[in-house]
């Protein structure tokens, strides 16, 4: 389906004919923004929040293609869990830079209107009756209030797949085109970023806030972090091979030094990429390779730490290449599976089982008796 630009300039999904049943997400979009009386710029944050209302109902579903993502969406597939994954979808693309470290969950402003964008599209759709029978837009915000309900209980251990690294793997082995353009620099950027992704422990919004110039074009061996979650400047480190992959996709842009480091080589060519878009690109890489569903860019980082636990890097120094504050934040989120494993490992080295511990008993009363006699 075609992006147009409307009067605001922003991207515009395509109204259906007049007089026409409202069947699909795309319908309904342009339906209830005609009925709205909203300023231009509040009908342009509502179009961008639809738009990545679509996003996620396709990319749900495995499709990850731009023309595929903004095809029509059937109101028919909506359950009373949308809402609620769309918000989940929105904390992990659109997390809030300010939140304070350790914090996880918390959206920024922007997915925030997302999310309100929406819920107003729900609410149309429950008032004129075209939401799936058993669909009600109560019962799916409850869906949102019971999500948060749960977050509110303490971290949620999520597990990563171990074979995570597989999403870069993924992009290593497709074959890169000869001839150049678009296809073959986002095999690049794939490249180059994936690996940057694992081999530094970044969030997916440091990442995408650097620059050319952050990285010396790829000759930097290591990178002051200075735009963090938390506002805490910290250094990370590069391998030569990331150095390496970063210079080979560098090497073939015409953009200046102070470009994002990594842009978009399709629709806004030359702009930095969004989180949203660098999800796509994991996801996409996850499915291909039979990884978990829940696999995102911030896997990488956690397989990271993961790793670099389990070959003995002492805690406090993994907390601090992650940027946490205190140690015990990196503790409970990523130490607690290498504590587990290192727990069973002292079981089996230490420990006597059941029935060596009954024979050791028997031996006892042995020689007590012995004793006694």
């Amino acid at each position: 389906m075609a992006d147009l630009q409307n009067s605001t300039g922003s991207p515009e999904i395509i109204s259906p004919p007049q007089g026409s049943l409202i069947r699909t997400i795309n319908e309904a979009s342009e339906r209830m923004l005609a009925d709205l009386e909203l300023s231009p710029l509040s009908k342009r944050t509502y179009r961008h929040g639809l738009k990545a209302f679509l996003r996620f109902l396709h990319s749900s579903q495995g499709h990850f293609e731009e023309a595929d993502i903004l095809a029509p969406y059937p109101i028919a597939a909506l359950t009373e869990d949308t809402l609620a994954a769309f918000s989940r979808w929105l904390r992990e693309s659109y997390p809030d830079p300010r939140a304070s470290s350790g914090e996880t969950g918390v959206m920024s402003r922007t997915a925030r209107l997302y999310l309100v964008a929406a819920k107003r599209l729900i609410n149309w759709l429950d008032l004129h009756h075209l939401l799936p029978p058993g669909v009600s837009f109560e019962r799916m915000v409850r869906r949102i209030d019971q999500g948060r309900g749960q977050r509110r209980q303490g971290y949620q251990q999520r597990k990563v797949d171990p074979d995570v690294i597989r999403v870069l793997t993924h992009y290593m082995r497709q074959p890169l085109p000869e001839r150049k353009g678009e296809r073959r620099l986002a095999l690049l950027r794939n490249r180059a970023l994936m690996a940057l992704l694992y081999d530094t422990g970044m969030r997916i919004s440091e990442a995408l806030a650097l620059t050319r110039e952050d990285v010396l074009d790829g000759r930097a061996r290591k990178i002051r972090l200075k735009r963090t979650k938390n506002n805490r400047p910290r250094t990370v480190f590069l391998s030569e091979e990331t150095r390496r992959l970063l210079r080979d996709y560098i090497r073939e842009r015409h953009d200046g030094p102070f470009a994002p480091l990594f842009v978009s080589h399709g629709r806004d060519k030359g702009s930095a990429i969004t989180p949203s878009h660098a999800w796509l690109l994991v996801k996409r890489a996850a499915q291909a390779e039979g990884l978990y569903a829940n696999t995102s860019p911030h896997s990488l980082r956690h397989r990271r730490a993961q790793d670099l636990l389990d070959e003995g890097m002492p805690l406090e120094w993994v907390a601090a290449l992650l940027g946490h504050q205190h140690p015990d934040t990196t503790r409970v989120i990523y130490a607690w599976e290498t504590d587990e494993d290192r727990l069973a490992d002292m079981i089996e080295t230490y420990g006597l089982t059941p029935s060596q511990a009954q024979e050791q008993s028997r031996e006892k009363g042995d020689e007590e008796v012995n004793d006694n006699h």
